[in-house]
């Protein structure tokens, strides 16, 4: 076993605080299905996964999590959010995000691909900021070239999404480090993809400074293939 400390809330990363301990060993991802949301709570199919959270980074935002209705289902989770770039002459780079996490990081070296059905409606596709949205695997425990922990490490890839129900499917092979990655992964993005801790959805919406952009952002049928 081994202990690790609690993440904080940071730009990019929403996490959790505290303290916990796990086993560093990876095990089988299991049943396809991360969670599809139809037994009306928030908690993944995919065991040891805990609930799936919602939070924001800004300095004015608001955002209620709950079940909405899903992709031909009548359930899917619907992150209702508001958020504000005050005008104040900065663009401050507010970001929406959905997480769910585990104590036992989990081998995604037999899986494919990720998929997932997604909507977002109101969201500005580009932006002079440069809106994004991307699907971020964790994996805490990833050592680096140094032979030091590299904190809450993520690897990453765009989704592309619209106001209406799309189907999204991520390979697993396009996954990456994102830019602002502190260290180089020992072993490379498969090192990660054998020890992950956490499924999280970012959306960047690059608001302009002294905009406001509100919407819900809604998912379903998240799996592993």
């Amino acid at each position: 076993m081994k202990c690790r400390p609690g993440l904080a809330l940071a730009i990019m990363t929403f996490a959790v605080s505290g303290t916990a301990c796990f086993d560093v060993h990876p095990v089988d991802a299991g049943p396809a299905v991360l969670d599809d949301f139809e037994d009306g709570d928030f908690t993944p199919s995919l065991r040891p996964f805990g609930d799936w959270y919602c939070g924001l980074w800004n300095p004015t935002a608001s955002i209620d999590c709950t079940h909405g209705q899903g992709f031909q289902s009548s359930a899917g989770l619907a992150a209702a959010f508001t958020l504000v770039d005050p005008p104040d002459g900065e663009q401050q780079r507010g970001t929406v995000e959905l997480e769910t996490d585990s104590e036992t990081p989990i081998d995604l070296t037999g899986a494919a691909a990720i998929t997932l059905n997604l909507r977002l409606p109101n969201a500005p596709v580009t932006s002079p900021g440069g809106a994004v949205m991307r699907f971020q695997l964790r994996c805490s425990t990833a050592i680096g070239e140094d032979g030091a922990p590299l904190r809450d490490f993520v690897v990453a890839q765009t989704v592309p999404y619209t106001g209406e129900w799309a189907s999204v499917s991520l390979a697993l092979s396009n996954f990456g480090p994102v830019l602002w990655a502190s260290g180089t992964l020992r072993g490379g993005t498969p090192a990660c993809l054998r020890a992950v801790d956490g499924f999280q959805i970012v959306f960047d919406p690059g608001l302009p400074d002294g905009q406001t952009l509100a919407s819900t952002l809604s998912i379903d049928n998240v799996r592993i293939q």
